[in-house]
């Protein structure tokens, strides 16, 4: 009996802690209507890209007077080494996000989780995929290199889609989004910092990369970071309205308490 006392005192010392719940979780009608949301828009899309007629550039030179004085002091001419570089970080850096976070979710959490974690990424980056890819046709913004008389202008259907940028949308929503879930599937790593200065180093440069290639405005990236901003927030903010934390405590006599914050 004497032992038994020692044994529970001592478990009393050491028991009276604080489990955290999972920072996420799924839930079946919240992903639905996230996930019929974002499919209606992809579908929008993609009937747009196919039903719309589409007129290709025609080497016409635009007058650089029209445009604003703020994006017009950034502007500059199509540079094909930098656009393909914004095309490999779009996807880098999302891929990336999760690649990390899946690592360390697996080793210290369950499969469940990792999962959860999946499908979180899936919604944040279709999302920052679709609300660009809607709004540029409605928009029809021509591109900044379309006002430079260059031979190596890209001729596409989509030199009037320049608003806004979808690269720097994908960019931001994944250094967000990896970021974000990081540091609450891990808050006391002492990664933390690292991993969100080198998410966002990333997509400031992607943001750059579209600037200076002449895809976009100065205004075309600052809303699309801002965009991507958003979704990357937004989404893993949504499955953190039903978490919970349990706190438990063994006490002397044996019996558990549990109490939910």
């Amino acid at each position: 009996m004497y032992n038994r006392k020692i044994l529970l005192a001592g478990i009393l010392v050491f028991s009276l802690f604080t489990l955290a719940a999972q920072p996420f979780k799924l839930d079946l009608k919240k992903d639905a209507v996230i996930g019929g949301v974002l499919l209606s828009g992809e579908i929008f899309h993609n009937v747009y890209e196919f039903t719309a007629s589409k007129e290709r550039w025609d080497g016409t030179v635009y007058n650089k007077d029209d445009v604003n004085a703020f994006d017009r002091y950034f502007m500059h001419g199509y540079n094909k080494p930098l656009n393909a570089v914004g095309n490999v970080m779009m996807g880098v850096i999302p891929a990336g996000a999760l690649v990390l976070n899946a690592i360390f979710i697996y080793k210290e959490y369950e499969l469940t989780d990792l999962l959860t974690e999946t499908i979180m990424a899936a919604e944040t980056f279709l999302m920052a995929h679709t609300v660009p890819h809607v709004v540029k046709p409605l928009v029809s913004r021509v591109r900044p290199y379309n006002y430079y008389d260059a031979a190596d202008n890209p001729e596409k259907n989509d030199w009037n889609h320049s608003f806004f940028s979808g690269h720097t949308t994908m960019a931001f929503a994944g250094a967000t989004f990896g970021s974000y879930t990081f540091c609450k599937w891990f808050p006391d790593s002492k990664l933390k910092i690292p991993v969100i200065a080198i998410s966002y180093s990333l997509a400031t440069f992607t943001g750059i990369s579209r600037l200076y290639a002449g895809c976009h405005f100065a205004t075309d990236v600052l809303v699309g970071a801002a965009v991507g901003t958003a979704i990357g927030f937004f989404v893993p903010w949504l499955h953190r309205l039903s978490t919970k934390k349990t706190q438990i405590a063994l006490l002397s006599n044996g019996v558990m308490v549990k109490k939910i914050l």
